[in-house]
């Protein structure tokens, strides 16, 4: 038996414009360039350059136990929270962005007894007990690289403050393994799984099926690539014009909030 993990799309959107203006005659005077703002997107005014901005951040993955006993009977003793590093590398006009975001992170879950939805360890059926990195083989992580395109705007409080939001998407590249192993379960329920589904080795009683010389070494078998989905919400701070500081949250397939700082040029 294998406690599937859902981990879960690809786009990307960027709008753009300008202003067309055409000479006309007025008593012989050439009459001034049609200026209507009506012709020009929010936030692409046509007296703002285009930039360019590199900047780091920082964020907090986390993927609460309730969260993962949505698709399963029961998820470790804990959910998942991981910190990730990343670089932006962003587009800028008026009030809108576009930036192409990578991110490096561990997605490591808790350890403990998980068991696949509609199972029940009681009558019989297998758990997986799940092994944090400091008892896998070599310390093995999980995690993941990833790309992703994110289309952001602005919308001002004041000259230095802004509500930001927007979406993206990409894909994650998965290195690294997530270990386990298959319990028979010995006097334990779905709702009290420890001791019975707990390894002997950790103190427990279940029974390791694939052999104690395995001792935890079965992996699952997961795909080299997940999609990457972003919804993004947060505030924009400018301590000047060429430098911002980002405080935000939302979904990037797992939920996240963090911080990030960009400098333009």
């Amino acid at each position: 038996m294998r406690a599937r993990l859902h981990l879960v799309c690809l786009g990307m959107l960027f709008a753009g414009g300008s202003a067309l203006a055409g000479p006309a005659l007025d008593d012989g005077k050439s009459a001034s360039p049609n200026t209507d703002s009506t012709l020009t997107p929010p936030g692409m005014a046509p007296d703002k350059e285009v930039e360019y901005g590199i900047g780091i951040r920082v964020r907090n993955v986390r993927v609460p136990k309730g969260e993962l006993e949505l698709f399963l009977e029961r998820a470790g003793d804990t959910g998942a929270s991981n910190l990730g590093f990343g670089i932006d590398l962003t587009r800028r006009r008026g009030n809108v962005e576009l930036q192409l975001g990578i991110e490096f992170e561990h997605i490591n879950p808790g350890e403990g007894v998980w068991i696949e939805s509609g199972k029940n360890v009681a009558a019989g059926d297998e758990a997986d007990y799940v092994l944090s990195p400091e008892h896998a083989p070599r310390g093995e992580n999980l995690g993941w690289l990833t790309f992703e395109f994110t289309f952001l705007n602005h919308a001002p409080i004041t000259k230095n403050i802004s509500i930001r939001y927007g979406a993206g998407a990409g894909i994650g590249l998965v290195y690294g393994n997530l270990y386990h192993h298959n319990i028979t379960c010995v006097g334990a329920t779905n709702d009290m799984p420890d001791p019975g589904c707990k390894p002997m080795r950790f103190g427990g009683r279940g029974i390791d099926t694939d052999g104690a010389a395995a001792a935890g070494t079965a992996k699952y078998n997961l795909p080299p690539v997940f999609p990457v989905v972003n919804a993004i919400i947060g505030v924009q701070l400018k301590p000047f014009d060429k430098m911002t500081v980002n405080i935000e949250g939302g979904i990037r397939t797992f939920l996240f909030f963090g911080m990030s700082s960009s400098y333009f040029f």
